[in-house]
């Protein structure tokens, strides 16, 4: 360490020419760092889409059953779970998370090829799952007087499009209500029965006349051309005039059995404020800063705006909204709490330069971590922003020990030069460098924290590390040189109040000689506040997985109609809906919500559901979010049809996508129908908890489905088979794409379906025809009978078992302890036999969260002894220090009772800071002790002189430490809602440890120290009787 002092103090033009090469640095990776509001958690999810229309048991059967089969055996799969439904299947693989989700996600689109699907099944779709999927920027656009829909969805494909795909950093955009242009050939049933003829010989028919292709190529004037043939079915009068042949020979025109018609149309119906919009999410890629992105797309608006006056644009959901909002609130937070630390350190000095050069510390520590974070490629978001700032407090500590003890010794030297200052540095170097590895060494095993915790909290740890050690560094080399260029020349001694800190330090010596004297007192008075505190609050802390934050005046509705209502039902029920958030006034007379959205059609995928529609509104700050959120759930189920259902959310994805489901119990079983009984007998229980909310089942509601049973005799006597049957009835009611067409100079989507009035009841599906082996039309009721079953919406799957999974949100502070209380209800049900059950949501979540942050201590404080042991060179001293640990955990645990804040993985990191914050001042205070002991002092005198020494750094770093966080611990912004639970128990640890650590230690240290003695005498005294024996031989 002699070496570094003595450079910097003797190299000044080196040092300032590297102070500023650090501060250019340091700006220009501020200005270059990307901004994002929580870091990109990799999660292991890889899922598999397929689109399928058939019934959930069938769809389970022929896609969900044969992609699980193909991919259960891939390396690193941990859990696999499948959703069929009438729409197609979804298959999410989750890994274990030490895999790359990259790699195997294209391991998995390897595997997929191969697996055997029905033909008018889409090829499987493999995506991985991360906050990357959630939207990045959100809007709508609706037309104004002058502009009609059609002209604003041509607009929309022609220009809007284009222009927002041609967006830097862009991944991908889709749109919501947007009405596309496509080419329905209707047929008609009776004409086609009347000529014999089926939809395939429709279709095959125009297929045939749409082939295109190279004939081959023949020589012309010298020259060889290629011969290509080409249909003439470029126009709807070729189509209508189409000529087909019917199976006895007969020729008539598609139009005599079809009608074409071009629609312009969209599965979904948007709608803001009531007026006809078009929503449109854009997804940026991971790579990109959302600030950055969220100016270039609002640039691009702007000018559109300006071009068509007659367009509206509304920002639905801007993400960078929420990352300046939270990064705002954090350099507000943390700006307040370095102007706390300044007024704390200038109170003590009580010079104004020494507290200028101490507070050099925070910026050059900062601009050097930004650097770092720069080459280390961590973005600026809440969670490194954060531990920046939570690391303020702790980074002015090594200044003030060094700077302090210059100060000291220039008031006690009869000479006063640069080797007074360096003689000074050098004397604290030891304790400051093992305090600070110690600090830093806490936070190195969550790099082995696995899961979305490690993924959230590593950047904060090395956030942190980074600071400690650049302030660690600024300490033992800018420190000193300025102390000689600032103070050498100008120093006065009795710069501060002598009689004050004399009156402080006396006390504390008698109480610390009291104490040294009555040392089981002492220590079992500890002992009971420890035992009393852990008794006293754990039972009373509430114990969540993180933080929520209740004050978003953004949020969702999500409203699910039962499951046959029709599309136009459901938009009369929304228009209800609209009415009556308009109308929503608050005390003053002034609306409540600044907007309506309504997305018809739309539950939060590209497929339709005809029964559900979304509702996007914001709330204005005169009301409570949550108050509200909750009113407006009860007053729309309250409107809308019995069985329909409301979930309440949020538009920023739940949090940025740190949510989780509060309760989950799963059941698992082979019956489907024991599942269902299961599922009933749980969901009663369920409702005689008023702490729950949204209670809901995987089964979905039991839905409508036409189930045809094939009379095999029957079937026979016409030579008709099952899986003929099926084909044909498939045919009919199937539509069929024929892809993009080119008609009349455009593009059309062309599909050939059944008129819905041929297909629309029971008795239309009974009067399909079949060809039978001879040739004959038979009809269907005359092979097979026909009737209406009730059937699930979907089937789950875990591992490849059946499941039921039923959730619910809990309305409860101590989210732990309700799913405890509901849990132990529900395994006293008598389940039917052969249903198995599986406890998931928040208690999970909490549960593996816990115990990896428990191992994680545990490895912690073995770390940090390991580097008290190294810096101290024996093992007594380290261990004395380790008894501050459960003194700090008093003071965490009241702070968190007195707060109000949970038990959750951001107070528990907290904790884990405290192992390396507090054994900071007992480093310092038995790093004095062991100097004076070699200078021959007593145990006892090293001890009060050493605490009368330190004391007043120690105090100056343990205030400045603690109201640096206040601003945090105090703080309501979205940036400060992760840093507030950890600055609280930093806090109520690091108050409580420090005044606790000044007494205990010392008499650890003592005891321990004696014990030394006494077996190193006895010893002694063995080894001289062994000699006396050898003689006397």
């Amino acid at each position: 360490m002699k070496g570094i002092i003595g450079f910097s103090m003797n190299k000044v033009a080196a040092m300032l020419i590297l102070i500023v090469i650090l501060i250019g640095g340091g700006l220009y990776s501020a200005n270059s760092l990307k901004m994002e509001n929580i870091p990109d958690v990799s999660m292991p999810y890889v899922i598999i889409s397929t689109t399928y229309s058939a019934s959930p048991q069938d769809v389970m059967t022929e896609v969900t059953k044969p992609i699980e089969d193909k991919v259960s055996n891939i390396e690193g799969l941990d859990t696999m779970s499948s959703t069929s439904s009438d729409t197609g299947s979804t298959v999410m693989i989750q890994f274990s998370t030490d895999v790359d989700v990259d790699k195997k996600k294209s391991d998995l689109e390897s595997l997929i090829q191969t697996v055997s699907l029905p033909t008018d099944a889409s090829r499987p779709v493999v995506s991985t799952f991360g906050f990357a999927s959630i939207p990045a920027y959100y809007l709508a656009v609706y037309a104004d007087e002058g502009m009609t829909q059609t002209d604003l969805d041509n607009l929309f494909q022609e220009e809007l499009k284009p222009g927002f795909e041609s967006i830097d950093g862009v991944d991908h955009i889709d749109s919501i209500g947007a009405r596309e242009t496509s080419l329905d050939i209707k047929l008609n049933a009776n004409t086609l029965n009347a000529f014999g003829m089926t939809p395939s010989d429709v279709t095959n028919a125009i297929r045939s006349a749409l082939t295109s292709g190279s004939a081959g190529m023949i020589k012309v004037d010298g020259n060889d051309q290629v011969v290509r043939i080409t249909g003439e079915l470029n126009s709807v009068y070729s189509l209508n005039h189409l000529e087909l042949t019917t199976s006895d020979g007969q020729t008539l025109l598609l139009q005599e059995v079809a009608e074409v018609q071009a629609i312009n149309d969209s599965e979904f119906i948007s709608r803001v404020d009531g007026k006809p919009a078009i929503g449109i999410n854009l997804y940026k890629t991971t790579e990109t800063n959302a600030v950055d992105f969220s100016n270039d797309t609002n640039a691009l608006i702007e000018k559109w705006e300006k071009s068509n006056p007659s367009l509206t644009f509304k920002v639905i959901y801007d993400s960078s909204d929420t990352v300046r909002e939270s990064i705002s609130g954090l350099l507000r937070e943390g700006l307040i709490g370095v102007a706390l630390a300044a007024l704390i350190i200038l109170l003590f000095l009580r010079n104004i330069r020494m507290t200028a050069i101490v507070l050099v510390s925070i910026p050059l520590s900062i601009l050097i971590t930004l650097i770092a974070m720069n080459y280390l490629d961590i973005t600026l978001n809440i969670m490194s922003l954060g531990g920046m700032f939570i690391a303020v407090g702790r980074i002015v500590d090594d200044s003030i020990v060094v700077i302090e003890n210059i100060f000291t010794n220039l008031q006690n030297a009869q000479k006063r030069g640069q080797s007074v200052i360096l003689m000074a540095a050098q004397q604290v170097a030891m304790a400051i460098s093992s305090s600070t590895f110690v600090t830093v060494g806490v936070f190195l095993p969550i790099a082995f924290v696995s899961g979305i915790v490690g993924d959230l909290f590593r950047p904060f740890a090395v956030t942190v590390a980074v600071a400690l050690l650049s302030s660690l560094l600024v300490a033992l080399t800018v420190i000193p040189l300025m102390a000689k260029m600032m103070v050498l020349r100008s120093f006065k001694s009795g710069g501060h109040d002598e009689n004050a800190t004399g009156k402080i330090t006396s006390f504390y010596g008698r109480i610390l000689g009291w104490c040294l004297n009555h040392k089981f007192r002492t220590l079992l008075l500890s002992a009971v506040l420890f035992i009393v505190t852990l008794v006293g609050t754990i039972p009373n802390l509430s114990i969540n997985f993180i933080s929520e934050d209740d004050s978003e005046t953004q949020m969702s509705f999500t409203v699910k109609l039962p499951y046959e209502t029709t599309l136009e039902s459901t938009d009369e029920e929304t228009k209800r809906i609209e009415e009556m958030f308009n109308e929503a006034k608050d005390e003053s007379g002034k609306p409540i919500f600044t907007f309506v959205e309504s997305l018809i059609g739309y539950s939060g995928s590209d497929e339709q559901a005809p029964y559900a529609v979304t509702i996007n509104t914001e709330v204005t700050d005169k009301v409570d979010p949550a108050a509200i959120k909750e009113e407006y759930t009860n007053k729309i189920l309250a409107d809308i049809p019995k069985g329909s259902e409301v979930t309440p959310g949020s538009l920023s994805g739940g949090g940025g996508g740190l949510s989780t489901t509060d309760f989950s119990y799963s059941l698992n079983g082979d019956d489907q129908d024991l599942l269902e009984q299961a599922t009933e007998l749980v969901k009663d229980k369920l409702k005689e908890f008023p702490e729950l909310k949204d209670v809901e089942d995987s089964l979905g509601d039991a839905k409508m489905q036409i189930d045809v049973s094939v009379s095999q005799p029957k079937a026979k006597q016409f030579g008709l088979s099952v899986d003929s049957i099926l084909n044909t009835v498939r045919g009919w009611i199937n539509d069929t794409d024929l892809g993009d067409i080119r008609i009349d100079g455009e593009l059309y989507s062309t599909t050939v379906k059944l008129s819905e009035e041929d297909k629309n009841s029971i008795e239309k599906l009974a009067q399909l025809p079949l060809r039978s082996a001879t040739g004959d039309i038979v009809y269907l009721n005359e092979v097979a009978s026909i009737k209406k079953v009730e059937a699930p919406v979907s089937l789950a799957r875990t591992d490849q078992k059946q499941i039921v999974t039923i959730t619910a949100s809990i309305e409860s502070s101590n989210k732990s302890a309700v799913s405890n209380k509901i849990s132990m209800a529900l395994s006293q049900l008598q389940l039917p036999e052969g249903v198995s059950t599986s406890v998931g949501g928040v208690n999970a979540d909490i549960g593996d969260s816990f115990s990896q942050l428990f191992v994680a201590m545990a490895a912690a404080i073995a770390v940090v002894y390991l580097i008290m042991v190294l810096c101290f060179g024996n093992a007594s001293s380290p261990f004395a220090i380790l008894f501050s640990l459960p003194l700090a955990v008093i003071g965490g645990l009241l702070g968190l009772l007195v707060s109000g804040e949970a038990l959750n993985v951001t107070s528990l990191i907290g904790f884990m800071m405290l192992i390396g914050i507090v054994v900071t001042n007992a480093i310092v205070l038995l790093d004095r002790a062991q100097q004076l002991m070699k200078d021959g002092y007593t145990t006892r005198d090293a001890l009060l002189e050493a605490g009368r020494v330190r004391l007043r750094p120690i105090i100056m770093t343990a205030s400045a430490t603690i109201v640096a966080m206040i601003p945090l611990a105090l703080g309501s912004s979205g940036g400060t809602l992760i840093s507030k639970g950890l600055a609280v128990v930093v806090i109520g640890g690091l108050t409580t440890s420090t005044l606790l650590t000044l007494v205990v230690v010392p008499i650890i240290y003592e005891m321990i120290d004696n014990m030394r003695n006494r077996l190193s005498r006895s010893s002694h005294r063995k080894g001289n009787g062994i000699e006396t024996d050898s003689l006397e031989m």
